[in-house]
């Protein structure tokens, strides 16, 4: 494996990594680029190891030994603070990330992207170990735009729908949308974050993906998943272009972000 070298032209030195959630979507991709490009070792936590499987068997060269796999729950698993002790650096990607269960499961959904997350950040503060936190991109709320009038001139103008970090006004759905519990949720962990960070020294980086697309995806339906449900926006695109199905667009293709998205995938399938 050829030496890697970080921005200032050093190599980088082997460090062992603590994934919470390495047996998901981005998890298993990143463990994958981890083995594949980087002298790392990884802690992989999570309660399954389906799509980390092919890492983990004992003819998985060239890693043997670099990525070992521990079944566990964050929500309540005494092994989570000695793990994270192992390690250089923890990155936290687990979380209920599915829209489907917003609002049918909204306390599921809170508990595990603010409440699970606690422990993950207070470990990492106290034993001065950096975190890498990955959020989300609904912690930006809504445009302005998408509160105008339907026949108001100003919703031609694409700076409405142009979101800011430190000068848009963050704009949620009220309480009983319980569609925004996710991104309440991810929001508070990340203020949280930024408080342990100024007040105690945490050094972190927040990462807030759009939509990602990609094997081992969860879920497109009867494809990778259970046949019920209702998956991502992309994950519906995807559905509907594998099964040959007239492709379903949000507010009957209203939202900007969906014909954004829409263009894109069909590029990629072009």
């Amino acid at each position: 494996m050829t030496t890697r070298i970080d921005l200032d032209g050093r190599p980088i030195k082997p460090m062992t990594i603590c994934m919470i959630g390495a047996g998901g979507f981005i998890g298993s991709h990143l463990c994958e680029k981890l083995m594949a490009e980087t002298p790392h070792k990884v802690l992989a936590l999570d309660v399954y190891s389906d799509k980390i499987k092919h890492l983990l068997e004992p003819d998985s060269l060239p890693w043997v030994g670099c990525i070992v796999f521990h079944r566990l729950n964050i929500k309540h698993d005494s092994r989570l603070e000695g793990l994270i002790k192992m390690a250089d650096l923890t990155i936290n990607l687990a979380a209920i990330c599915t829209p489907a269960d917003y609002n049918t499961r909204p306390l599921d959904t809170i508990y595990s992207n603010f409440i699970d997350a606690l422990p993950v950040v207070k470990y990492c503060s106290d034993n001065n170990k950096r975190l890498i936190h990955f959020s989300t991109c609904e912690v930006y709320g809504k445009t302005i735009g998408s509160f105008l009038p339907k026949d108001s001139p100003l919703r031609k103008d694409p700076a409405y729908y142009v979101l800011k970090e430190d000068t848009s006004p963050c704009i949620f759905g009220s309480i009983q949308k319980q569609r925004w519990s996710y991104a309440c949720a991810k929001q508070l962990i990340e203020r949280l974050i930024y408080a342990e960070g100024a007040e105690n020294g945490l050094d972190f980086t927040i990462v807030r993906p759009f939509n990602w697309i990609g094997p081992r995806m969860d879920f497109i339906p009867g494809i990778d998943g259970p046949i019920e449900g209702v998956p991502r926006v992309l994950a519906c695109f995807g559905n509907n272009l594998l099964r040959r199905e007239p492709l379903k667009l949000v507010d009957g293709g209203e939202s900007q972000r969906t014909l954004f998205t829409l263009r894109m995938l069909l590029k990629l399938f072009s």
